[in-house]
């Protein structure tokens, strides 16, 4: 009895023996112990749900995986190595050869790079200096693409392509810079035509239109006449109007960037707003710049051609403003004309674009009279006033980029010629600016070379009829 208890206890040692030796080895296959003499690093990445054969240089008796999770390994023959990526991560591969050596494969599991780039590589043949890599979740684009719309488009097409977050680590040439010129130019012409009368007696008034007065009479070319108690007015009124604007505001930005320029104040509007406590309204004042402006946003693309989105604006305060009555007192408020344009363009170096324009024609024509007698030939305009305006405007926005480097040497400025008067000139010459100083003309005598040829002018020679002529030198400077 005590020697089959021993059998079957050491039968059982030998199992539970061999059962822990198979857990270790679990994932190497062979099971040979050699000395190892040294080891050699490799890196191999793998797609996810792909698989991918290694091919060693020397034949190899054993493999091992770090975590199999991640990546699962096969040894297919002695110099053939099946890798299968199962989840984005990284571990190890050790891989035992002949010649004492073991190999280990730096295994990386992520997104498929290599049909990302193959993809990319049609859509965008001459980029050839970048390259498509995994970081755990991220995949990272690295390199250099020749413009900023490349690199635009090779991002949002590897964030479709393989549905994770891109780490753009893509550089591009040196960035061209745009420079726009915006010309606004604008011309409101008016032009108002009067023809009134107004009789004022002790006991009637006629007035046909209402625009004259006796105290507006001064105001415009009258004709004034009394008899006794009565007053006659007789008005003629022509009046035209011509305004010219134009702005031209310039400005540098870098190709994908925004720049923005404006000259001009800021006006505060009045607004109303319902008060919190006690139901009344509060007057609040609201900040409105206004002047020459352009915002824009160039953005240069391959062969020269530049797509350009711009807003220009040129805005001034009406001089005479909103008249609000209220309460019995009149209060005048401040209101901006605008003429604005906001678009996108594409067009070359230098070349122009108008991009908006207008052309608007007002007429107005009052006529008022007088029933029945303002109908009588002849004397029916003394019962009759007339009233005509015109305004006509034409407006255009023009802008122009280009591209443009920057200087080596310093500009001129528009300050650069002023020159600060001295006393006199500025409290008795009543001069502004300054006269430059004097300049000092520098004469440089030169020596005539060997074998140089002058032309002696008519004075030289004794003659004043004859044409001048030609001297050769020799070799001591001696005319010949």
């Amino acid at each position: 009895m005590n020697n089959i208890s021993k059998s079957v206890i050491s039968v059982a040692i030998a199992n539970i023996l061999s059962f822990s030796i198979l857990g270790i080895h679990t994932n190497s296959y062979g099971v040979e112990n050699r000395p190892i003499n040294r080891v050699v690093h490799a890196n191999f990445p793998v797609a996810i749900g792909k698989s991918a054969v290694y091919d060693l240089s020397e034949s190899a008796y054993r493999v091992a995986v770090g975590d199999p999770s991640i990546a699962d390994v096969r040894l297919i023959s002695n110099k053939e190595i099946y890798v299968l990526g199962k989840k984005p991560g990284t571990t190890n591969i050790s891989i035992w050869q002949e010649g004492s050596k073991i190999l280990v494969l730096n295994v990386t599991v992520g997104s498929d790079t290599l049909s990302l780039r193959t993809l990319l590589d049609n859509l965008f043949p001459t980029e050839k200096s970048y390259s498509v890599s995994t970081a755990g979740d991220f995949l990272v684009l690295s390199g250099k693409i020749s413009d900023a719309l490349g690199v635009q488009q090779v991002v949002k097409i590897s964030e479709e392509y393989s549905g994770k977050k891109v780490l753009n680590m893509l550089v591009t040439e040196d960035l061209p810079q745009v420079l726009i010129e915006v010309k606004v130019a604008e011309i409101d012409k008016t032009i108002a035509n009067k023809l009134g009368i107004q009789i004022n007696g002790s006991n009637f008034s006629f007035n046909p239109i209402g625009i004259l007065g006796a105290a507006s009479a001064t105001a415009t070319s009258n004709l004034i006449g009394s008899i006794g108690s009565t007053d006659a007015f007789l008005q003629a009124n022509v009046q035209s109007g011509l305004v010219k604007i134009l702005a031209e505001p310039n400005i540098v930005a870098i190709s994908g960037q925004e720049g923005k320029f404006l000259a001009g104040g800021i006006v505060f509007l009045p607004i109303p707003q319902s008060s919190s406590t006690g139901g009344g309204s509060v007057i609040t004042l609201q900040q409105q710049p206004y002047g020459v402006g352009v915002k824009f946003t160039p953005t240069v693309l391959r062969g020269g051609k530049i797509n350009l989105k711009v807003a220009p604006e040129v805005s001034e305060v009406n001089p005479t403003g909103i008249t609000v009555s209220s309460n019995g007192s009149t209060t005048v408020l401040p209101s901006i004309n605008t003429r604005q344009a906001s678009t996108t363009v594409q067009l070359n170096d230098g070349q122009s674009f108008a991009i908006g324009g207008l052309i608007k024609n007002n007429v107005v024509e009052v006529i008022s009279a007088f029933p029945w007698l303002a109908n009588v030939p002849i004397l029916g305009a003394l019962f009759r006033s007339s009233s005509f305006q015109n305004d006509r405007t034409e407006l255009l926005i023009i802008v122009t980029p280009r591209i443009v480097k920057p200087l080596n040497n310093k500009p001129e400025l528009p300050t650069d010629k002023f020159i600060q008067p001295s006393q006199n000139e500025f409290l008795f010459n009543g001069k502004l600016e300054g006269d430059p100083p004097p300049t000092k003309e520098i004469i440089r005598e030169e020596k005539p070379n060997k074998g140089q040829v002058l032309t002696l002018p008519e004075s030289e020679t004794k003659s004043s009829l004859q044409s001048p002529r030609n001297v050769e030198l020799s070799n001591d400077g001696v005319k010949k």
